[in-house]
């Protein structure tokens, strides 16, 4: 996996644009790769700053005095014609070098660029069953929250029925007992009439010391009970983050109720048909279609019972990290020193050498093109001497 990837969708995450798919490969990522976290744990804290920060209105004085100013640059007249005849080489220059340029420039960091693989449990499966039955996101508007809680706003296009909603959230914890957080957000769970969804976890190789006790554990709660249980599991560690989304299914579950009354009726309607039919083949080809109403009128029974369970028990997906104390141990800093500063002279050699290589060779595929500015150049400059 791209290292600079998973940086990139860190900064997305902070914005609330990850697909589903995309915080799955993140929080996979962020399992095995320290620096990541690192790097999202002070994200989270700059953001929670800079939402502290007041904004500023420039008062009327400044405004008026910046006005005059402008009105008196506008004013002024300057003679740019001295000017044209270098802006045009100029900017035939950068046409037709920018291309080379951002080839020689991709090529080279290109094989310099070192890739991080890592592999994690995957805790953030979207919303089950029902949802994935031909609901589609764009139904819905809203997004995920870092830094604290953000819900999501339903569409403001499709009917507003309260009791058709489905609630979902997202928590990432850090905690000194990672076996015993995780048991108590279990047992918390069943006590308030839930259950555990999916859960694992790994734990710290301590031969290796290369990976921390970290899991996912996924439950599902009464939805009176959502906000209540999402305020207590972040009592159990040092809180990440944590973000609550809602669905409003109101639109799609009239379509299907209403399809699926209408498919009733069809039903009815082929019942009786079959009754009256006195020949074979009209029976036949009425018991065929009796058998699509049948299927179709199976299909969306299943799709509005899964909808039920989703609107009466909310899903709740926790990530569990145990923050390691600098007091528990010892680490030197100076392992494996010779082994490091032999693979950084080399990989810096190396670069150098790649460097020194392609230059060489964007020199003489830019000799045709310098040849061209030159002609160029020296009939500009002729016709402007005779002028």
């Amino acid at each position: 996996m791209d290292h600079e990837k998973y940086q990139e969708l860190l900064s997305r995450d902070m914005d609330n644009d990850l697909t589903e798919e995309e915080k799955k490969e993140l929080q996979a990522h962020l399992k095995e790769c320290e620096n990541c976290r690192n790097d999202q744990a002070e994200l989270i804290k700059i953001k929670g700053k800079l939402s502290l920060m007041e904004e500023l209105e420039p008062g009327s004085e400044w405004k008026s005095r910046t006005a005059k100013e402008i009105r008196k640059e506008k004013i002024k007249k300057m003679s740019f014609r001295k000017f044209i005849p270098y802006a045009a080489g100029l900017l035939i220059l950068i046409l037709i070098a920018m291309p080379v340029l951002t080839s020689l420039l991709f090529t080279i960091t290109g094989r310099s660029t070192s890739n991080d693989n890592g592999v994690a449990p995957d805790y953030s499966e979207g919303v089950q069953d029902g949802s994935s039955g031909g609901v589609k996101d764009e139904d819905t508007g809203g997004g995920t929250g870092t830094d604290g809680k953000t819900t999501d706003v339903t569409g403001s296009d499709a009917p507003f029925d309260i009791s058709k909603i489905i609630y979902s959230g997202n928590i990432s914890l850090y905690t000194e007992d990672y076996k015993g957080t995780f048991s108590k957000i279990e047992k918390y769970a069943i006590t308030i009439g839930g259950f555990v969804q999916a859960a694992s976890s790994s734990y710290i190789d301590k031969v290796e010391n290369s990976v921390i006790n970290s899991g996912y554990i996924t439950i599902r709660v009464p939805a009176a009970k959502f906000n209540e249980a999402m305020k207590e599991i972040e009592k159990y560690g040092e809180a990440i983050s944590s973000s609550t989304n809602s669905t409003n299914i109101s639109q799609q579950y009239q379509d299907i109720k209403g399809q699926l009354e209408s498919l009733t009726i069809q039903e009815e309607r082929l019942l009786e048909y079959l009754t009256k039919a006195d020949k074979i083949q009209d029976m036949l080809s009425i018991e065929s279609e009796l058998n699509r109403v049948r299927t179709e009128k199976d299909y969306r029974t299943t799709l509005i019972n899964n909808w039920d369970k989703e609107i009466s028990y909310s899903t709740i997906y926790v990530a569990v990290y145990e923050k390691e104390l600098s007091t528990n141990t010892v680490k030197s800093p100076f392992s494996d020193m010779l082994q490091k500063i032999k693979e950084g002279f080399i990989g810096s050699i190396n670069f150098l050498l790649n460097v020194i290589a392609e230059l060489i060779v964007w020199i003489f595929k830019l000799l045709p093109f310098a040849v061209i500015l030159g002609v160029a150049y020296f009939i500009l400059n002729k016709y402007r001497n005779k002028k």
